[in-house]
């Protein structure tokens, strides 16, 4: 939150600062949409802000939060997201420009959802021990509904794992893992990780294990069956594979 805060232009910022200490720790999300109430989505709730969302707040966040680049975070506007500095993935909307049927540009934002990074060292020390238990033969994969703090889990598991001594890769297609800037990252993924940021996750993990030898692969959302099969690839060239996936339930 404080680096959202410190890249925030006014009146944002102080509407930002306004916020009670207690809640502005327990905001996950920040709601923006051009003509009504800034929202904080906190646990258990959410709550209205002050203010209301103009165009040119729209304009101004945008340009705050990619710390006035948005030309050079193009491509990833029209994926609909970008990773702001500190690993907070800022979703946007608005009006796209598409040509012969593919999206080319997305202009007229007039939304966000700035997802709050959160590093917890030691959240995931339970897991650890699990890994270690099983001799890292078969990997992880964490499930869980949206929001639940998945992210966080693996960043730590990773970290723990590569400060343990195991040269471990991390392929970041959302960047919110080891949140980069300028391809370093900013969070703490251990002194042994090797990060692939904003590159397609099939892709990132072929190129990491052909590259870099991880012993470990680590991976945010698998979601396709190329992803999967990856995964399972680099398992088969001796690489254990953490790796999350939405999902209620272990059927899911």
């Amino acid at each position: 939150m404080q680096d959202v805060i410190k890249r925030s232009c006014e009146p944002f910022r102080t509407l930002l600062q306004a916020l009670p200490e207690v809640e502005r720790r327990n905001a996950r999300e920040i709601r923006i949409r051009a003509g009504r109430n800034v929202r904080f989505v906190l646990r258990g709730g959410e709550i209205a802000g002050s203010a209301v969302a103009t165009p040119k707040l729209c304009r101004d966040v945008l340009e705050g939060l990619s710390e006035h680049s948005a030309p050079a975070i193009e491509n990833e506007l029209k994926e609909g997201f970008f990773t702001a500095r500190g690993g907070c993935r800022v979703g946007v909307c608005g009006q796209m420009y598409t040509k012969n049927g593919l999206c080319e540009r997305l202009w007229q934002i007039s939304g966000f959802n700035i997802r709050i990074a959160r590093q917890i060292k030691g959240c995931a020390d339970k897991i650890i021990r699990e890994v270690y238990s099983c001799g890292n033969a078969g990997g992880l994969l964490v499930l869980s509904i949206p929001g639940a703090g998945k992210t966080t889990l693996l960043r730590d598991t990773v970290r723990q794992l590569s400060d343990g001594g195991l040269s471990a890769a991390i392929a970041d297609e959302r960047g919110e893992i080891a949140a980069c800037y300028m391809g370093v990252p900013t969070l703490d993924v251990g002194e042994r990780t090797d990060v692939m940021d904003m590159c397609p996750k099939a892709e990132g993990i072929r190129k990491l294990v052909r590259s870099m030898s991880p012993r470990l692969i680590v991976t945010d959302e698998i979601g396709t069956r190329e992803e999967a099969d990856a995964l399972l690839d680099a398992k088969n060239c001796g690489t254990v594979a953490i790796a999350s996936a939405h999902a209620s339930s272990v059927e899911d």
